[in-house]
């Protein structure tokens, strides 16, 4: 049988463990030079995935575009899976159906970037709700409907 005295060495080895461990937790949890992975872009390399959509995704440019402009993350890319199933009918790199793909951009990253800023900053779309930006986009109500329901996919 164990006495007191025979268990204060274990009890004292397992309380200094214990100690370390959550220091050595809670340093870990501090360290701010670890990667913090921004919930949207897995969100949306998911959406992407399950749609099949052609690499490259170009998900970190829709995520700069639409914090430098002020857009809902989800828009651009639910408007390009709707026009060119997100780049895999595309036409000059303009997975939008920009100007009624009667033009395009040198790249898609610029398409990207061109498109986030009339969205938020031209006459025709400023100050407009997601609502009214689709629909001045393209004025169907069926359209407005698929483009938000596929943004809610995104998000959940």
């Amino acid at each position: 049988m164990h006495n007191v005295h025979s268990l204060l060495p274990r009890c004292s080895r397992l309380a200094r463990s214990t100690v370390l461990g959550v220091a050595a937790c809670a340093a870990v949890a501090s360290d701010n030079t670890l990667p913090v992975t921004d919930p949207r872009t897995v969100r949306l390399e998911a959406f992407f995935k399950a749609y099949d959509c052609p690499a490259p995704l170009h998900v970190e440019e829709y995520l700069r575009a639409a914090d430098s402009h002020a857009l809902d993350y989800r828009l651009l890319p639910a408007i390009s899976l709707v026009e060119s199933t997100c780049g895999t009918f595309e036409k000059w790199n303009n997975r939008w159906g920009w100007d009624s793909v009667q033009s395009g951009f040198p790249s898609v990253p610029a398409g990207i970037d061109f498109i986030s800023e009339q969205l938020a900053e031209s006459p025709h779309y400023k100050g407009k709700t997601i609502e009214q930006k689709l629909f001045t986009y393209n004025p169907y109500k069926e359209y407005v409907r698929q483009v938000k329901w596929l943004m809610r996919q995104i998000e959940d």
